[in-house]
């Protein structure tokens, strides 16, 4: 009948209005874990330099990341720039492309001996890497679970 009918578009207009928000979501971060997949390659390049050459290689790694035909690798439709500081390995990406997020978001790694920054009076021990809050542009509903 008519009324079970409208019964059933109802429905399904409930679960849509629920699945939409929820899919845009997904899609957003799936698009700011692009970014943290090539902050994941740039990691291992960063711990390399440090362990092989300290600072020193630090400096020539980011000088590497910085030029353009490297950029050109490395950047995609969303990842838009990326850069490694020369003193402290931190790694920055620029994100843009994600409408939902609106303008540019940057999503920042940083490396850690003990706690500390690594430097050249810190370069014994592991490297871990956190993620730089402060630097970081992109609300915590859109961060890649393994965020922090």
């Amino acid at each position: 009948t008519l009324i079970e009918l409208m019964i059933v578009v109802a429905i399904i207009g409930i679960l849509a209005a629920v699945a939409i928000p929820a899919y845009q979501d997904y899609t957003v971060r799936a698009k700011v874990s692009e970014g943290a997949i090539i902050a994941s390659g740039l990691r291992v390049g960063v711990t390399e330099m440090f362990a092989d050459s300290g600072v020193t290689g630090l400096a020539t790694y980011s000088t590497e990341i910085a030029t353009s035909a490297t950029q050109d690798e490395i950047t995609t439709a969303i990842v838009t720039a990326v850069a490694v500081d020369a003193t402290n390995g931190t790694i920055t990406l620029t994100l843009g492309g994600i409408p939902q997020l609106g303008g540019t978001n940057v999503l920042a790694f940083v490396p850690q001996i003990n706690g500390a920054a690594i430097s050249n009076t810190n370069a014994t021990g592991t490297i871990s890497w956190v993620c730089n809050t402060a630097l970081t542009t992109i609300d915590d509903a859109f961060l890649p679970a393994n965020w922090g």
